[in-house]
């Protein structure tokens, strides 16, 4: 755990705490996209330098996260990575049902709401978004049904620890 928190701190101290005011012309690819080939010292890429250094010319992805939770108690922390190759050999098709699941704006607005600590049918059921307390358990066993839910406590639901940073990490993709 020590190990994890230093490495955690290096990561916070890179983070540059101003984002920069302009982008400079060489950080920039032809088609004006970002440049996939970041310079070592370019504090902007540091995650991506991160995996380079790991990954090699290969290369690979990552998604990783350290984040409180709306009334947590403590960080949760999540990393997962695959290089290129095992990447190259997924079946898309496989991360369908997790998709779908939240493919429903009402199950969106459900899952945040739960993230933020509303815990149960009931006081979701207060809510005129979420609509009726049949169409609120549909949703819900849908989203468990695909693993973004689980019920912590008898009729008490949350976003599992392991899927926080995931769920983040896609609603970060859908809004920016």
């Amino acid at each position: 755990m020590a190990e994890l928190e230093r490495k955690i701190a290096e990561l916070e101290n890179a983070v540059p705490t101003t984002a920069p005011a302009a982008e400079a012309e060489s950080d920039r690819a032809p088609n004006g996209t970002k440049s996939t080939n970041p310079t070592a010292d370019d504090d902007t890429f540091w995650a991506l330098n991160g995996l380079i250094d790991r990954a090699g010319d290969e290369g690979g992805v990552v998604y990783t996260g350290h984040t409180t939770p709306p009334g947590g108690e403590s960080p949760v922390s999540w990393q997962m990575g695959l290089p290129s190759a095992a990447i190259n050999d997924l079946n898309f098709a496989e991360a369908a049902p997790a998709l779908a699941a939240l493919g429903h704006p009402v199950r969106l607005e459900l899952l945040q709401a739960i993230y933020e600590g509303t815990t149960t049918v009931a006081q979701l059921g207060e809510d005129e978004r979420f609509g009726t307390t049949g169409q609120i358990y549909h949703h819900i066993h849908a989203l468990a049904g695909a693993g973004w839910l689980e019920n912590s406590r008898r009729g008490h639901w949350r976003v599992p620890g392991q899927k926080i940073v995931p769920l983040l990490t896609l609603i970060l993709i859908g809004t920016h």
